[in-house]
Parts: structure tokens; C-alpha cells; sequence
């Protein structure tokens, strides 16, 4: 387990030594490690079988979370607030890593002592350089900061989706192919994926204001509105894709129409030449040309000038571009 001190200072690593009334003016920031769920120290006074109830109760879930087979698109680990007492909180945030996987972000919360369990791509130097500019004062202004960075995360994913989406419309103008198809569903899945993430972290950080500090900081407002801000975006990829799957249906529409023009045109120069040959195939001795040497010439000549004469008569109307 690591711990830190954070106050308007910087961060700093805890010392047993270290005097009262200077860690009174920040607050303590504890690192565990995923399986050190024992050394989580007593959040709450007098209620120390009450916090190993809630402990295993939380580990439960969160093991059966992680055995979970998820389907693209679904949520493996699903944010969470949880009030345990009136100043504990537990919560879980969905965070998206360089690869694109879903990590949570699990942590404990209470006015003077933030736990959390494993880094989690939490960059240290990033809290360094926040508390060095003063922006973590109290716990909760270190969640909402937290929770900006997720959805700063989720904002890039979308970002992404929306520039292979660009690409994907381009090779659909000049070249529709299934798998197009296959990408288009799989991005619709993505963005669903995403939207129930954002719409379950703003439950979250709704709950937020409703944890009690002596002053509100600008963070939390932030949040908000950041909040509000990505989900706005992920409609509007949403909208994206749509408009994508109506292009690459309206070009796979094109594409059969024009086939069926080549089918038509076809048989309709045909159809003549066909009827033509239809009569001149009856079992019958007396026909114009049957017993002449150049009868087949003949039938050659007649076909050969109408398919000319349907070709010229398509090209004045058109039909052919």
C-alpha cells in the first residue's frame, strides 16, 4: 500500500511524522494493490465488521464482473456510486486504455482520506502537477478529476470512430464491398457501447453533489458540463453512422439498379431476335427462306438489323448512359 499527502503544496509521500495540523489542510491519498482488499484501512469508526461485509460484498461482484464474457459493444464493468455510510462512498468508474479496453477505476471516498485500488493507468505524475496547481483540495475534486480524465478518454475513442467512419465513407463512393457492412455494425455497436457508458457515468457524477464538503469546487461543474459535452458528441457520432449505413445501402440500391438495367436492356435488345427465332423454329415446310441457300444469311441480316435498330433507338433515348 502507498500513501501520499495532497494540500495546496503538491503531493508528497505520507511520513509517519509528519505533524497533524499540516495534514489536516489536505487530505490523504492511499494506493492499494487489486488484491490488498485486507489492508483497506477502517473508513468509518466503530463499524469495522460493517466495512468487511461491504468489502467482500464489492470484491464479490467485481470478480464475477471480470469473469464475464462481454459482447462487443456491452458493458464489462458498469459505473457505479454506492453510499456505504453518511460521509463513505464507494464508486466505479469505466475507463477506455490505450488499446481500447474497458478498466475500472475503483475507489473509496470520504472527507479527508481517498482509497484507491490500483493505479489503473492513474498517472502519478498527473496528480503531482494537478495539486501543484492547486486543483485537488479536497477528495472529491481528485474524483472529479478522475472522472474528467474517463471522459476525456471516452472523447478520443469517439474521435477515432469518427475518422474510420470518414474513411470508410470514401471507399464507399468508390467502391462498396460487404465488409463495409460488417465494419458499419461494428461501429454502431462501439458507439452504443460508449453512450450506455457515458448515460451510466453521468448517474455518477449526478450523485456527486450530494456528498457533503465544506466548499464546491470548480470541478465538479466542470464535470458536468464536460459530461453533457461528450454525451452531445457520442449522439452526434450516433447520427454519423447512421447517415453512413443510409449511404452504403443507398450505394449497394444503386448497384442493383444498375445490374438490373444491364439485365433489362439486355433482354429487351434480345427479345426480337428471340421472337425471330421462335418462328423460324416451327415445324413447318412453308416459311419464307427455309429452303433457300441463303436463308441463314437471311435470318443473320433481319436479326443483325433489328438488334441495331433497338441499340440506335436506346442511344436516342438515352437508356444507355
Amino acid at each position: 500500500m502507498e500513501t501520499f499527502y495532497i494540500n495546496s503544496q503538491g503531493m508528497e509521500i505520507s511520513q509517519e511524522s509528519k505533524p497533524q495540523s499540516e495534514v489536516e489542510e489536505g487530505f490523504k491519498l492511499m494506493v492499494l494493490g487489486h488484491e490488498e482488499w485486507d489492508q483497506l484501512p477502517l473508513l468509518w469508526p466503530d463499524h469495522l465488521e460493517q466495512q468487511s461485509d461491504w468489502i467482500e460484498r464489492i470484491r464479490v461482484r467485481n470478480a464475477a464482473e471480470m469473469r464475464e464474457i462481454v459482447r462487443e459493444g456491452a458493458l464489462a464493468f458498469h459505473p457505479r456510486f454506492e453510499r456505504l455510510t453518511q460521509n463513505v462512498h464507494y464508486m466505479c468508474f469505466r475507463d477506455l486504455d490505450e488499446q481500447w479496453n474497458e478498466r475500472p477505476v475503483r475507489f473509496f471516498l470520504t472527507s479527508k482520506v481517498f482509497v484507491l485500488i490500483g493505479w489503473n493507468g492513474v498517472n502519478q505524475e498527473r496528480l503531482i502537477e494537478w495539486a501543484q496547481r492547486g486543483i485537488l483540495t479536497n477528495p472529491l475534486e481528485l474524483a472529479c478529476a478522475i472522472g474528467l480524465r474517463v471522459l476525456r478518454h471516452h472523447q478520443n475513442r469517439l474521435e477515432i470512430i469518427e475518422d474510420e467512419m470518414d474513411v470508410i465513407e470514401e471507399e464507399i463512393l468508390t467502391a462498396t464491398r460487404t465488409v463495409q457492412l460488417k465494419q458499419i455494425i461494428s461501429f454502431h455497436r462501439q458507439i452504443l457501447g460508449l453512450k450506455r457508458s457515458l448515460n451510466a457515468h453521468q448517474s455518477v457524477f449526478a450523485r456527486l453533489k450530494n456528498i457533503e464538503k465544506p466548499e464546491y469546487g470548480d470541478l465538479q461543474e466542470e464535470l458536468i458540463f464536460e459530461m453533457q459535452r461528450v454525451i452531445n458528441n457520442a449522439h452526434q457520432t450516433h447520427d454519423m453512422m447512421e447517415s453512413l449505413r443510409e449511404a452504403y445501402q443507398a450505394a449497394v440500391d444503386n448497384r442493383a439498379n444498375d445490374i438490373m438495367k444491364v439485365l433489362t436492356l439486355v433482354a429487351t435488345i434480345i427479345l426480337p431476335i428471340t421472337l425471330l427465332t421462335g418462328y423460324f423454329g416451327m415445324n413447318f415446310d412453308i416459311m419464307p427462306f427455309i429452303h433457300q441457300p441463303y436463308g441463314i444469311l437471311a435470318f443473320y441480316a433481319i436479326s443483325t438489323f433489328i438488334f441495331l435498330v433497338v441499340v440506335i433507338y436506346f442511344r436516342k433515348k438515352k437508356w444507355l448512359d
